[in-house]
């Protein structure tokens, strides 16, 4: 595996981190196809219950793609390849319906562009330091830009305020950011990767086969109409309902100890 995408695992928890901080940790295809085989990993890997998405350094969560290398012609266009469905790369292993374990989002700077796109697509809970800054600047390089942050932000923020990022290309704060939805705390530069670790571990001990199926029910269940959504969510928490850590949980509250979830 390439070093532009490190990969650590302690205690049932992945911590993913884009490593070119000397390029403000900017996606070049290298890093592209070592996040696409990194999440694929920790997809298989049962050890692993949550992941944290960071970047390395001080700077930068990422940058977005590599403008660079793309004016070089050394990079296929974003549209064309990144956000390609025959090329899963983006979102953990391609797309969020194919990977259910949470992703905790520590956001250490920058969130420029493709960052947009995987924050949108890739986390399910953002925690931004407050040097942290976003931008989505495709329609000033000459570009629409990509499906995530297209499809995802205006579900996911005020939809007015979607459109102002979008078509302006604006640099906004972490204070707005928050303000608006796109992520869930703002908090001091040197507490951002522990603070998403401190969730990550929270969440770990929880039953993990109920909290893939919860994200999994909630997913799936935005692109159906809402009785088919809650047919589909009450379906999955049955299911759930058969596993030991569904017995294992009635089971420790009764008798007032810590539940010890293992799994299945």
């Amino acid at each position: 595996m390439s070093d532009t995408v490190l990969l650590e695992i302690n205690n049932n928890v992945a911590i993913i981190t884009m490593n070119r901080p000397e390029k403000h940790n900017a996606i070049n295809e290298e890093m592209r196809n070592c996040l696409r085989e990194t999440f694929e990993k920790v997809r298989l890997d049962n050890q692993v219950r949550v992941v944290v998405l960071t970047g390395a350094g001080d700077k930068a969560f990422t940058a977005g793609a590599d403008l660079i290398n793309m004016s070089k012609g050394n990079e296929q266009s974003v549209n064309q390849h990144f956000w390609s469905p025959t090329n899963i790369v983006g979102v953990a292993s391609g797309y969020p319906d194919t990977f259910f374990k949470p992703v905790i989002a520590a956001v250490n700077g920058y969130c420029y562009a493709d960052g947009v796109n995987i924050l949108c697509q890739t986390t399910d809970i953002r925690i931004a330091s407050e040097t942290s800054t976003f931008c989505y600047a495709e329609i000033l390089r000459g570009f629409s830009g990509a499906g995530p942050a297209i499809a995802n932000l205006p579900r996911q923020v005020s939809y007015a305020k979607a459109m102002e990022w979008l078509l302006t290309g604006k640099v906004f704060d972490a204070n707005e950011a928050m303000q608006f939805g796109l992520v869930n705390e703002v908090v001091p530069l040197k507490n951002t990767k522990s603070r998403a670790i401190e969730l990550a571990h929270q969440i770990s001990q929880l039953a993990p086969v109920a909290v893939r199926s919860l994200k999994e029910a909630i997913i799936r269940g935005l692109s159906m109409d809402l009785p088919n959504a809650v047919q589909f969510a009450n379906t999955l928490s049955t299911l759930t309902r058969y596993t030991e850590d569904a017995k294992e949980g009635p089971r420790a509250f009764a008798e007032k100890r810590k539940p010890e979830f293992k799994g299945y």
